[in-house]
């Protein structure tokens, strides 16, 4: 049965994984905005990021779910985790660095797949965040909750990339400014905060 209220968790803890700006959304802002290869780019992304999430909530979660006191471990851990990237987020917001997207735009199409699948798949951080993170915390939720969570982990996903994808361009001249930066790592850190509180809340207080 769909819950609402789990779905809209999922797309909340996943969004924030996504959204942190790293190599592999870099790359697909600077395409954005060249306007180059958008298309092929998001749909490896999109596609890459259903494989993980669902092999970790579906395979990998019920795995370990299995192991006693894992549920109590993994939401500890867990928000510890969220509270780390809210730090991290806060941190970029004091000391934002710089990030160019003006040029270094790939033209040929193989070249920029081959290389968002190398930015994907050989990030450390691409597959603890996915397999490990998300598909731990879906057992939290319980084998009932599953598909309402898997669903909002994966419209999280095509939300994110389909948005930077596609209107990275509009948003180009917004993003040269630092404080623009600013205001996104913000926003990122208190959604991490906000989401490590909730979880502590409902599943580590047992």
């Amino acid at each position: 049965m769909f819950n609402f209220n789990v779905f809209l968790a999922a797309l909340g803890i996943s969004g924030g994984q996504i959204i942190s700006i790293g190599p592999q959304n870099a790359f697909v802002l600077r395409q954005g905005i060249g306007r180059s290869h958008v298309l092929p780019i998001i749909a490896v992304c999109i596609i890459a990021d259903i494989l993980l999430i669902t092999s970790g909530v579906l395979g990998m979660g019920k795995v370990i779910a299995s192991v006693p006191g894992f549920l109590t471990t993994v939401t500890w851990l867990g928000a510890a985790f969220l509270l780390w990237l809210a730090f991290k987020a806060f941190r970029s917001a004091v000391r934002p660095g710089a990030m160019s997207l003006a040029g270094g735009v790939e033209r040929d199409r193989k070249r920029a797949i081959r290389t968002i699948l190398m930015v994907t798949l050989l990030n450390p951080y691409v597959w603890l965040d996915t397999v490990v993170l998300i598909g731990g915390v879906s057992t939290v939720y319980g084998e009932e909750a599953m598909l309402s969570f898997l669903l909002g982990s994966l419209a999280a996903s095509v939300l994110w990339f389909c948005s930077i994808g596609f209107f990275a361009g509009k948003l180009a001249p917004l993003f040269q400014k630092e404080s623009s930066w600013r205001v996104l790592d913000v926003v990122i850190g208190v959604v991490m905060l906000l989401t490590a509180s909730l979880l502590v809340w409902n599943y580590g207080l047992r």
